[in-house]
């Protein structure tokens, strides 16, 4: 079994799509994958192709709203809805190792995440400028590879940061506690 999931390793739809298999009870053996497809349009491509089995992407958030993106991928496909998955988001800033705050101009991440963090962005960072992202981890990931340079810092989950090789700046900077997405798992529409 293939799950395909919108981001890349360290995504909030990662986290959801390991949840959506715990949950059922699927054993994650050498038969089943999860793969990072980037973005909505990618996920649903990838259904339709039948290179995956399932899609987890993300819907709807608590404080940004409707995934406009996500949305658009859907319309007029013939998906139907699995599961879906609550999960609490909790964002964190993180820059490359040794910068200091100073130095930060722009803050990147996936466009939810920056409508999820807008007031504590402006705290810390007031002059920065946003940097649209196509995800919350890939942001990270460019971060640590040198495709964002050291004037930008990134918005992602911490264990992405950890894992990208990053600095902490500050953790939980969501705007508000009860932060969460609603995430559903799509399969095609059996005929």
């Amino acid at each position: 079994m293939k799950i395909g999931y919108q981001g890349v390793i360290g995504s909030n739809s990662e986290a959801a799509s390991i949840q959506y298999v715990k949950k059922n009870n699927i054993i994650c053996d050498l038969k089943t994958e999860l793969l990072p497809l980037v973005d909505s349009q990618s996920c649903v491509n990838a259904l339709k192709l039948k290179q995956v089995d399932f899609i987890v992407m993300a819907v709807k958030n608590s404080i940004a709203g409707t995934v406009i993106e996500t949305q658009n991928a859907i319309k007029n496909e013939n998906l139907q809805i699995v599961d879906t998955i609550i999960l609490p988001i909790h964002h964190c800033l993180f820059k490359k190792k040794g910068v200091k705050n100073d130095n930060i101009k722009v803050i990147a991440s996936h466009i939810q995440a920056l409508l999820q963090t807008k007031n504590s962005r402006n705290k810390l960072f007031p002059n920065a400028k946003e940097k649209e992202m196509r995800d919350t981890a890939l942001s990270a990931k460019d971060l640590s590879e040198g495709m964002l340079d050291e004037t930008h810092a990134v918005i992602c989950r911490n264990n992405a940061g950890i894992f990208y090789n990053l600095e902490l700046i500050k953790e939980n900077i969501e705007d508000f506690d009860n932060n969460q997405t609603e995430f559903k798992v799509f399969k095609l529409l059996e005929k």
